[in-house]
């Protein structure tokens, strides 16, 4: 299953009120890592206007972990586990992506090679992909400037 998809399902699950809060978190600062999302272009978000502002502002990965950790803060533990869960066994492939500059990231293992295109527009943040399970070993990163 896409993350989307994955996300949208996550907070259909939500009431109508919890939805509200959610979105009161989306516009906090949630983790160090992540700006909030302005609260008027979350005001009047529709759940799946939702789950494609969080995406375009933290990608995937992100997203699902700041998700996560909302939903603890709120109390559902139960829908926090069944994302966290469907995320990392794989049901949702990671990529990160936006616009113009490009960040490659590769793994050097004795496993086939995993490549993962990151970009984004000049001025950007591009926060790296993160590796989960099993994920021991050297890795190298290449990043190009067109």
């Amino acid at each position: 299953m896409l993350v989307p998809q994955l996300l949208l399902e996550t907070l259909e699950d939500v009431l109508n009120d919890d939805f509200k809060k959610f979105k009161w978190y989306l516009s906090m600062n949630v983790l160090d890592c992540c700006k909030p999302i302005p609260k008027a272009y979350l005001e009047n978000a529709s759940r799946i206007d939702t789950v494609t502002k969080m995406i375009a502002s933290y990608g995937q990965e992100l997203a699902v972990d700041i998700t996560v950790d909302i939903l603890r803060k709120m109390c559902i533990n139960s829908g926090a586990e069944r994302l966290k869960k469907a995320y990392t066994e794989g049901t949702a492939a990671p990529t990160t992506s936006t616009t113009t500059s490009t960040t490659t990231t590769s793994t050097s293992t004795s496993t086939p090679i995993a490549t993962h295109a990151v970009s984004a527009q000049q001025g950007s943040v591009v926060i790296a992909p993160m590796l989960h399970g099993g994920a021991t070993g050297s890795w190298n990163i290449t990043i190009e400037k067109p």
